[in-house]
Formats: structure tokens, sequence, C-alpha cells
């Protein structure tokens, strides 16, 4: 199950409708404490835990371990090789983590059976959860049969702050649930009403926006909500499968793929003979839904993701224990429920229900490198690099400060409290601590980490606060942003950039990491025979063997197909980082407001265009797009200064003339050759990059107020 997110604001002021940032990220929200010019509230970082006993590597020590200890058999010589190369994490400490995570996710399933047991008591949480403007498990705890106090069972399983993160889980789920209840229960009344919506749902390939925007309007729950879009369409291709399920069904077919299932059904709606009676089918049917309700199942968590945003007081008491170690070093304690027995760790406030990690605090290293960059930069008389430099090291000193002063408050705050529990006090170091406690609350620290367990890894998400403008200000200088520009999806290249110089020419970037995307590429190929192999596998040991478990040989195929897809994810993030910081900073040099992206959510290429679906799906546009709206808001853009366009025509138009140009296979010929990589229009003979043109298109937009799509958006002049 995705884990959901907090998606409505914390203040009390309901806020606008233009208001409503999209979500890119599990941290962004408005809030009291967002600040009001760029709508970001976290930047989040991502540490990777390591066992105690494993020696964190890093750059200058040596990332391999000796040669000599290959050719050595010892106990000593290879344990030594286990804690420098090998697992991040022991088997003991996975195993550990393993029980926690199930017994988090055992408590919130517990909750959510406990709650779904009165419908109509869900139905009101689900009503005052999107009116509340304030964490979830407040509400819920308000509950008589939610109460820690009152629940002896859920008190043997679990301290009182884990149980606030699974209240808060499961005020996130019921709130999600509901909304999807209710734009349901829009949809089907509104396409039992419309027999031309309904219609259009069942035949067209692609839900419309106009469906959409009408079953969204209906819905009261969803207005000034900025995830009601996404929420509408899931809810309809969710209510699409369900008649197409029914149509088959009553006719006799079996089930197939969905594709193949959409396929069916479309062609019995576009047959006159066949219509008719497929469509008083499911008159029936949504009849049904309408008096009996749609039959939603039970939600269940099943992600192994512990969000501590419920926890948000710095005291031993809340489930996580930060301490600096030796050098650069951070060890992370986490307190066990029980039954769960760890061990106890010298540091650890939790004695013996403590399960310790440690992770590398890369900030203060990058900082030192990233001005040594600048100030080669800025010899070179590269002055916009060494200025990004100096700004992303302020960044990352501003981080490892916050870091530092969490850290600093957590311990000072356990002190204190073990100092006031003493008969004997020590009055003067109390009000000193207590002195030094209110001073940290007041400065800038980190919020609360989140946990993930994922392909025997674990990660630690934090989040850190934004940029400040003064930080800003003093590190780029005053800015004036004026100027407006285009981004192309590039087939060739992930994106183009095109802006206005101010003397009636343009500045053109292709943004290309070639050596990424082809290693990408290629891991992908290798994929598709691995995944083959391995699932014809499982298949004939299934057949042969049903009551036994698989094979060594195939379960190492497994793994490498499963390391692969995990190459695939870190190039992923790593292309989708580069792209988009190289696109911000042409922004920020060429002093643009606005930048307008083509809106591709539902593009298709058209038949006939070879490998365009591949290498399309190589760009990683999504990730891009985020990515420059995450950076764009930390440098103070309110909402990332980002706007989508709609694609129609930019790569057919020339932006000389207006007139509809052809696709030539190279610069400055006239022959028109289908998907070519050069543009060539006729009625003014302009010829140039075809994506380089189509950005140049996406500039000249005019903005109009946002109505379906959350966040914003803008059409063609």
């Amino acid at each position: 199950m995705k884990k959901e997110k907090r998606r409505r604001p914390r203040s009390c002021k309901k806020p606008k409708a233009s208001e409503q940032q999209k979500m890119v990220d599990n941290y962004y929200s408005i809030s009291s404490t967002t600040p009001q010019k760029t709508g970001l509230k976290y930047l989040v970082e991502s540490f990777t835990l390591c066992s105690l006993d494993r020696e964190v590597n890093k750059k200058g020590k040596g990332y391999r371990p000796d040669p000599r200890y290959r050719r050595a058999n010892t106990e000593v010589v290879q344990e030594r090789i286990q804690t420098v190369t090998g697992q991040k994490v022991i088997d003991t400490d996975l195993s550990l983590m393993g029980m926690y995570f199930e017994k988090y996710v055992e408590l919130v399933n517990l909750v959510l059976s406990r709650v779904y047991s009165d419908k109509e008591r869900v139905d009101l949480l689900g009503e005052e959860l999107n009116s509340y403007r304030g964490q979830g498990y407040n509400l819920l705890m308000k509950e008589e049969y939610l109460s820690y106090k009152d629940n002896k069972d859920v008190q043997d399983q679990c301290f009182e702050r884990m149980y606030r993160n699974v209240l808060e889980q499961v005020a996130r789920v019921i709130h999600s649930n509901w909304l999807r209840r209710q734009l349901m229960k829009s949809a089907i009344e509104y396409v039992s009403e419309d027999r031309e919506a309904l219609v259009r749902l069942l035949k067209n390939k692609y839900i419309s926006s106009k469906l959409i925007k009408k079953v969204r309007a209906r819905c009261e729950s969803t207005k000034n909500n900025g995830t009601g879009y996404y929420h509408t369409v899931s809810v309809l291709k969710q209510l699409r499968k369900k008649l197409d399920e029914h149509i088959l069904t009553e006719r006799g077919e079996p089930l197939s793929f969905r594709k193949y299932q959409r396929k069916r059904v479309s062609g019995y709606l576009k047959d006159s003979s066949e219509s008719g009676e497929v469509l008083a089918s499911v008159d029936g049917l949504l009849h049904e839904f309408v008096s009996a309700g749609y039959p939603f199942s039970i939600p269940k968590m099943q992600s192994h993701t512990e969000d501590f945003s419920a926890s948000n007081e710095n005291d031993p008491g809340q489930g996580y224990w930060y301490s600096v170690d030796k050098e650069d070093e951070v060890l992370f304690f986490l307190k066990l429920p029980e039954p769960i027995e760890g061990k106890e760790v010298e540091g650890s406030p939790y004695k013996t229900k403590t399960l310790s990690f440690r992770f590398l605090d890369w900030l203060p290293r990058s900082v030192v490198k990233d001005r040594a960059k600048a100030e080669v930069a800025e010899k070179e008389g590269k002055y916009h690099r060494a200025k990004k430099l100096k700004f992303r090291a302020r960044k990352f000193e501003d981080m490892h400060t916050q870091l530092m002063n969490t850290i600093e408050l957590q311990h000072a705050a356990y002190q204190c409290s073990r100092l006031k529990s003493r008969k004997e006090k020590d009055t003067d170091k109390v009000n000193e601590l207590q002195e030094k406690i209110a001073k940290l609350r007041k400065t800038r620290k980190c919020g609360p980490p989140r946990l993930l367990l994922r392909d025997n890894r674990v990660t630690l998400q934090i989040p850190f606060l934004p940029p400040t403008k003064e930080m800003a200000d003093e590190e780029l200088g005053p800015r004036t942003y004026r100027r407006r520009a285009g981004a192309d999806r590039g087939v060739r290249v992930p994106i183009v950039l095109s802006v206005r110089d101010g003397n009636g020419g343009f500045v053109d970037e292709m943004v290309s990491f070639d050596k990424l995307i082809s290693k990408r590429d290629y891991l992908r190929t290798q994929t598709r025979g691995l995944t083959s192999r391995v699932r014809k596998m499982r298949n004939n040991w299934e057949r042969k063997h049903t009551d036994r478990s698989y094979p060594g040989h195939l379960l190492k195929k497994d793994r490498h197909l499963s390391a692969i897809w995990r190459k695939v994810g870190r190039l992923d993030r790593e292309i989708a980082r580069q792209v988009a910081s190289q696109t911000v900073w042409f922004c920020e040099e060429y002093e643009v407001k606005t930048l307008n992206f083509e809106n591709l959510k539902a593009y298709t290429p058209p038949a006939g265009w070879g490998t365009l679906s591949w290498r399309l799906s190589s760009n990683l546009w999504s990730k891009i797009f985020d990515t420059v709206i995450y950076m764009r808001q930390s440098l103070g853009h309110k909402r990332g200064g980002v706007w989508t366009v709609s694609p129609a025509w930019t790569s057919q138009k020339c932006h000389a003339c207006g007139e509809k140009g052809v696709r030539v296979g190279t610069e400055g010929s006239t022959e028109e050759k289908k998907g070519g990589e050069y543009f060539h229009c006729e009625s003014c003979g302009s010829s140039l990059h075809a994506d380089v043109n189509a950005a140049r298109n996406i500039i000249d937009v005019k903005s109009f107020k946002p109505s379906a799509v959350t966040g914003q958006q803008q059409t063609l002049a």
C-alpha cells in the first residue's frame, strides 16, 4: 500500500484554492510555519544506515578492501572483510528491523479494523479529518476506543509515542479513503444521470478532463483541496474497471489483461447492435451502487515505512535518538516495542530496547568540497558556476547546523529531565540547561525523520528547513526576475531550454547526460531477458513442486534482477537531479521568472514512430519536472515559478512565422522525414533543431486561473 501523505494545511486559516501546492515530496504542505513566498516547508535528504560494527567508508580512505584479504582464509581477516564490505546492515539488525516494521504495520491494521467496524463513525471521522487543521492523531485520541490508556492490548505491544505515530498513519489512511468514497459517490451519481458521460467513460481510451472536472465539481468534500484532481482520476479508473469486469462477466467471457478487457468493452459500445444490451447491464449495476453504495474494502497498510511526524518533541520518548560519534558519523538509536528485545548500547537512553545504526554526515565534507570548487571557478572566470557552488555550500552548511542543533536539543532536554527527577537537584545546572533548551528551540532545526526498509536496506530521510531569503540574497546577490523560458521534452535529450536574450534573439541549451542515460537503457535492456527467465523458472518450479520453496539458483537470479532494478532507480534519481539542477541554474543565470513545461501526462506517441515510446520513457519527465519545482522553490520562487502548457502544435508550428513546418533528417534539408531530428519551415525558410523550435514556441503562452489540475497551468496564446 502506498504511504499516504498529508495534503492539507495545519493552520487554522483555510487556504484559498490558488494557494494549494502540488505534492512533490512527503513533506510539502501549507502551514503556519511555511514560508509564504515559496510554499516549501522542508528539503529532504536521505542517509543510508549501517550497522555499528561496519565501517562507514569515506573518500580517500578506500572504498575497496585490501586485495590480500581475498587470498587469506583466516577467521580474523574474513571478519574484517565483513565489516568493511558486504551488507551495510547485518542479518541480526535486519531481522530486528523487520520485526519492528511488522509490529508497526500490525498495529496500524489493528486500529483500522476497529475504526472500520462502525461504518457510520468512519464517515463522521473522515468528515472531521477533512476539516481538521492539526495532526490527525490528536483527533483520533479523543475516541475512547482508540485511546492508549484504555487499551491494555495496545499498551502491551508498543510505547505511547509509537502509538501516536500509528494513529497519525491511520488518520491519513482514513482521510484519503473517505475522500475516495465521496468522489466515487459523486462519480456514480453523475454517470448515472448523464448517459453521454457514461458512454465516453466506457468507450474512450483516456478519461476526459471535462468528465474529471464535472465529477470533482459535484463533490463538496474536495473543493479547495489540492489533491482532488488526481484522486478523481484514480476513482474514475477504478469505477471503469469494475464496470468493464461486470460487462464481460455478464456475457460469460473470461477476464484477462486490463488492456484487452478495455478493447473488448469499447468494441461492444461501438457496435450499435451490442451497445444497448451492454448499457442496460451497466445501468443495473450503477443503480445497485447508488442504493447500496460502492463495495469498498477495508484499507490495510503493507508498506514498511514509518513517519515520525507525530513525534515532534525532542525527548527520548519519541522513539528515535541521535548521538554524534567519532569524526563525521552520527549514531541513530531506535526504541523497540514489546516484545522485541534489542541490546544495550552505550549512549542509548532505551537500554536493552535499542536497535542501533550509524550514518555518515556527509554535509560538512560537501561544504569544503564545494567551496574549493567555487574558488577554482572564480579563478577561471566562471562566476555563475562559482555563485552556484557557494549557494550549495551554504545550504549544506545550514543543514548540518540544523542537524547538530536537533541533536544538542535532544541531549539537553534529556539531561534536564534526569536532573529534575533526582532528589538532590543541582538548581544552577537545571537553570543553565533550561536556558540552553529555550535558546535551541528558537534555532533552525531539522524535522522528525522518516524510516524506510526496502530491499534489505535501511534509509533515514531527514527533513531540513529550506534556505531563507537572507541566505539566498547573501550568496546570489540582488536578483530581479523578468524573463519567461520554455522547456521542451526532448526525444534525444531530456530537456531543451530556450529564453529570449532581450535583443530579439534566443538563448538555447540542450540538457543532456548521454552516458548516464545510455547506461540506464543498457540496464533496462538486461532486465527484459532476465525477467522472462525468472518468470519461466518460477512457473516450472510451481508446476512441479507446489509445496516446496524456490531453489537457490532461482533465488539468485531473482536477487540479480532486483539488484539491476535498484541500479536503475539510483540512476533515475541521479539523472533527474542533474538535469533539474542544470535547468534551474540556467533559469537563474538568465533571470527567468516563469518556466513553462509541456503538460504531457496523458501523451502517447503516434503509430509508426518506431522506438519513440521507449525513448520517451527513458527521459524521466515526471521525476525531472517535480525535481525542478522542488529546487526552484528552495531558491525562493513561489510554487517554483513553473507552469504547464498544452503541447498542441508546439512541435509543428514555426516559432518565427507561426506557419506549419515539417520534420527533416538533417539541418538544412528540405525533404520531410517522419520523426526527424530537425525542423524546416517552408514558409520562412528557417531550419533548426526540432526540440529547440518547440521550446521557443512554449515560451509564448497566456495564463488563466487553474481549475482542474492542482498547481499552475497555461494555454497557448
